[in-house]
């Protein structure tokens, strides 16, 4: 920027040249009027005084020489100064004389010839007067070739004036340069003067200035006191005077606005975040104090109808009296609110972010004047958050307006945050559990089951594994409902639960079915356990809303490990056989099977491992395609790839047949590359493009050829690897989770995707969620299917895992659709994908 003294010069500097210049170019050019003006008399009369002479010698009579003489004579007489005569001839008298000059004539000369007339102008700074020589009758005498009247020759007496005008010009100059230093002279000792009383006065402004820093200095920035030394400087300062009082009703603090830019950026929810929310809580409270003094944080939760907790942050440790005078405040808040009058439990958590500093003690009073809260009408999905602060901020409208905003995002963050942990909660306890009988689930019970085999390795000993199901329980439910049937299966659990030791592991297999784990049990003390449940049964009955009594019964097979196998899927195998067979012998019994029946079993799985070896060395493995549906679109975005065994007589092997049997064979690996490949180029002849999902074992994922085979396979089909969502499933765990989470990795970087199958189900669900970048989520098909039932469980589980997946950036795939009242549940809770019998069945072709 300029200094004002410098442009005060500038100007003067400007505007004298300007002066100098139009002074210069008016007395120059009247100069110049005045010299051409007397040089032209002067021309004039030397062309008079010319033409007087040779009039007189030609009357004499002279020759052609004599004239010839005179004009030599003439040009000599001016050699060496400004002045020049030319007399020109006729080109009559050229032509008989010859020519007498040695310039040719110009235009006006020319002219003159012309017409007769004498002429006077200025040509190049040199004034001229061209004056004709008319033929008079006395000069007919000599020339007798020419008539009175006409022009014989021509006087063009000529006077360089350029020397002149050059001296005068630059005395112009001088002269005006001397003139000229006076003004700007006067200019700078005014600058100079007016600078020194700016500086002064813009020093102290400059100083003032610099000691505001936050929106509360501008109360101290004054300008009475302020000379600046000019009246029009001074009324401008009065102007701004009024500014700054209306800036401190709008003005708001950097700092606050830079902060509710960062707490946007708490939105990024993180498994550590929601693992620990409250030390996140405490890490907002600290941050918010290094821009506005705040005391506490409150956030308040609703647990039921009638009942919530209310969470504080202290940012020190408050003494007892400040509690008390908080949570009277805070009670009377919510009393007074119509939202808050039936809460008739508030549960008061006390938090402290910097426990080793105290906090200065608070009047009630305090508290009740500023504390700045927001609450909702009706809480969002985690509740309703409120803020204290203890600071001037009625004192700035804007200021308070921002403190708003700063609540009503910190109760997203804070909100979403704790419902996240809370789902969280929930969901890692039906994982393990199910939510009917609050028995473990299906996959807590293999992964108990294998971890028991493992144990009876180590440690040498044997035990039993039972498996039982409801008879006639389909009939049930189709009389009596499943309100009933629900009711049926509680009551079996806790007969189950109730015939076993401190220990023993029960699980609700699915559907009406149950398992239980016996560890350090011999065969004898399995049959009396399952006996015990078969006649307990019988002790009790179950009365539907119709009245009545209904006796229930089970059918239980048992295996032992080692002596029936020594697998958790020969265990299961040879258990789930034996209670089919004591169905078929006329159910509520006991089998335990005998040396015919582990022949029989064997020989099933034997002829399994001769059919997928054949499929294997054939390449009878075919894909079919289930279509998956955008929920909101009602579109087929995408495709699970299902794998089947075409057997001879055109009969299909699902993948529910042999799996288990290939896993354990270790060949599972080598049936999905064959999947792969026709799949792919099924897709790539069809030029399908969307999505693929394709089930993939975490041990398939870690194999050393898996990525080299699947980059080949994409490669030579032109698949797009974006296009590929492998989902990884529960069937085998794995126990070096860093290896597989490299390989993970390695894939994502190529831009394949990645979804965890059966959600909410295992252990290992929450596992990948956690350390690897999951795009999908497949929920568990048995909680969708649920959705429908009466209770809600199922519906509150698949609600929470669809608000997890939204917090995480996940998609959600609801699996199990199969009616139309579920499907529209899943749109209801927001799953993005839907997947089921209802949606579409498997085809051996792909549907665009």
């Amino acid at each position: 920027m300029k200094k004002l003294s410098s442009f005060i010069v500038a100007c003067t500097c400007g505007i004298t040249l300007v002066m100098v210049l139009l002074i210069y170019l008016i007395v120059s050019i009247g100069y110049e009027n005045v010299v051409v003006h007397r040089e032209q008399k002067h021309a004039k009369n030397l062309a008079d005084m010319t033409y007087n002479s040779l009039y007189q010698v030609m009357r004499k009579g002279w020759t052609h020489e004599d004239l010839s003489e005179f004009m030599a004579g003439n040009k000599k007489l001016f050699s060496g100064s400004n002045i020049n005569v030319v007399i020109y001839q006729s080109d009559a008298l050229a032509a008989r004389y010859g020519r007498t000059y040695d310039v040719s004539p110009d235009k006006q000369v020319k002219d003159v010839f012309v017409n007769g007339i004498a002429a006077g102008f200025l040509t190049d700074s040199v004034v001229r007067h061209v004056y004709p020589l008319v033929a008079a009758s006395e000069c007919l005498k000599c020339h007798t070739n020419t008539r009175s009247g006409e022009v014989l020759g021509v006087i063009d007496s000529r006077i360089d004036i350029s020397g002149e005008l050059k001296e005068i010009r630059r005395n112009i100059i001088i002269f005006l340069a001397i003139i000229a230093l006076i003004p700007l002279l006067l200019a700078f000792l005014l600058a100079k003067q007016f600078s020194k009383r700016m500086n002064k006065s813009l020093s102290d402004l400059h100083g003032r200035i610099e000691s505001v820093n936050k929106v509360s200095d501008l109360k101290s920035l004054e300008f009475q006191d302020l000379q600046l030394g000019f009246s029009e400087f001074t009324n401008m300062f009065d102007e701004m005077k009024e500014i700054i009082t209306k800036l401190r009703d709008v003005a708001i603090d950097k700092d606050v606005l830079e902060f509710e830019v960062k707490l946007l950026e708490r939105f990024i929810i993180t498994s550590e975040i929601v693992r620990d929310w409250k030390a996140h809580v405490c890490h907002i409270l600290i941050e918010i104090n290094s821009i506005i003094d705040t005391y506490f944080f409150f956030s308040l939760f609703m647990v039921d109808e009638e009942s919530y907790d209310l969470e504080v942050f202290w940012r020190n440790t408050p003494d007892d009296q400040s509690k008390k005078f908080f949570e009277s405040v805070i009670r009377d808040r919510l009393a007074q609110s119509p939202r808050f009058a039936h809460a008739i439990n508030v549960n008061i958590i006390h938090n402290i972010a910097m426990p080793l500093a105290i906090l200065p003690a608070l009047k009630e009073e305090d508290i009740e004047l500023q504390t700045k809260s927001l609450f909702l009408e009706a809480p969002r999905i985690g509740g309703i958050v409120g803020i204290g602060v203890i600071s001037e901020v009625g004192a700035y409208p804007a200021r308070a307006l921002v403190i708003e905003s700063i609540l009503a995002t910190l109760l997203n963050v804070v909100g979403s945050v704790k419902a996240i942990y809370r789902y969280t909660k929930e969901l890692e306890f039906y994982a393990t559990r199910d939510p009917l009988t609050n028995l473990c689930n299906q996959r807590v019970m293999w992964e108990m089951l294998n971890i028991e085999v493992d144990r009876a390795v180590r440690h040498d000993y044997g035990f039993a594994f039972l498996h039982l199901d409801v008879d006639n329980f389909k009939i049930i439910n189709d009389s009596y409902g499943h309100a009933f049937g629900d009711k049926i299966l509680q009551g079996v659990s806790e007969i189950v639960k109730s015939a076993l030791r401190k220990g023993d592991i029960p699980a609700r297999y699915g559907s009406d079915e149950f398992s239980v784990i016996l560890p350090e049990t011999d065969a004898q003390q399995a049959y009396l356990v399952a006996q015990r449940i078969v006649d307990d049964l019988k002790e009790i009955s179950f009365t539907p809303t119709e009245g009545g009594a209904l006796k229930v019964s089970v059918s239980i097979g048992v295996s032992l490990y080692p002596t029936h196998a020594r697998t958790s899927k020969e265990l299961f195998m040879m258990a789930d056989n034996m209670r089919q067979k004591a169905k078929y012998s006329g159910k509520n019994q006991v089998a335990i099977p005998s040396d015919d029946d582990l022949a029989e079993v064997y020989r099933m799985i034997g002829e399994k491992n001769i059919v997928i070896m054949k499929a294997i060395e054939e390449k009878v493995i075919e894909p079919y395609f289930q279509p998956i549906v955008n929920v909101a679109t009602g579109s087929i975005d995408a495709h699970e790839v299902l794998m089947r065994i075409n057997l001879p007589g055109g009969k299909i092997m699902c993948a529910e047949e042999f799996v288990d049997i290939a896993e354990s064979m270790g060949v599972i690996s080598k049936m999905d590359y064959i999947l792969m490949e026709k799949a792919f180029r099924k897709a790539s002849e069809s030029s399908y493009r969307g999505l693929l999902f394709i089930n993939i074992s975490p041990k398939a994922l870690i194999l050393s050829e898996f990525i080299p085979t699947v980059r080949r396979l994409t490669r030579e089909h032109g698949i797009d690897p974006s296009s590929i969502v492998f989902e990884i499933t529960e069937r085998e765990t794995v126990k070096n989770m860093a290896l597989l989470e490299r390989f993970v990795l390695d894939l994502k970087l190529e831009n394949y995707k990645f979804a965890i199958d059966d959600f909410g189900a295992g252990f290992s669900s929450y596992q990948y969620l956690k350390r690897f970048p999951v795009d999908y989520l497949k929920v568990e098909g048995d909680f969708v299917r649920g959705m429908t039932n009466a209770g809600g469980v199922d519906m509150a589980i698949v609600k929470s895992i669809a608000t997890l997946a939204h917090g995480l950036g996940i998609k959600t795939v609801g699996e199990y659709v199969e009616s139309g009242d579920v499907l529209k549940a899943v749109g209801e809770v927001g799953l993005t994908y839907a997947q089921g019998y209802h949606v579409g069945l498997p085809s051996s072709e792909l549907s665009k």
